[in-house]
């Protein structure tokens, strides 16, 4: 079963997205702010994870530097802004894709599964 990090303060949203992806075979582990998410990372070697854009606690220069920790890992950002360009700074930094608000489930599944395809066929 592959393992993803989800880290998202809003706790409401975190059980949601907990129960969806782990209803669609994922092993799902979550932390609420960076410091948690870090430790949560080292402990379960994700195979992906996904984070919201608006983590408080974690800033554009400790999110590069968690990407670059976690090669193997793709990096997804929820975002808060409609539009993809919301997400051009994570991206220039190393994250794999971002997912424009309001979230649509079913685009969030599919970019998982397809970063983690691609993964796989790199041999990562």
């Amino acid at each position: 079963m592959e393992r993803i990090v989800l880290i998202q303060s809003d706790m409401a949203l975190s059980r949601e997205l907990t129960f969806f992806l782990q209803h669609s075979g994922f092993q799902v582990a979550s932390a609420s702010e960076g410091r948690q998410a870090l430790l949560e990372i080292n402990r379960t070697q994700p195979d992906a994870i996904v984070m919201a854009e608006d983590m408080a606690k974690l800033n554009g220069d400790e999110l590069c530097i968690l990407i670059r920790q976690t090669p193997q890992a793709p990096v997804i950002i929820l975002g808060t802004k409609p539009e993809e360009s919301g997400g051009v700074p994570f991206l220039e930094c190393g994250a794999s894709a971002y997912v424009p608000s309001p979230l649509q489930r079913g685009l969030l599944l599919a970019r998982i599964r397809s970063l983690l395809r691609r993964k796989g066929a790199q041999g990562i």
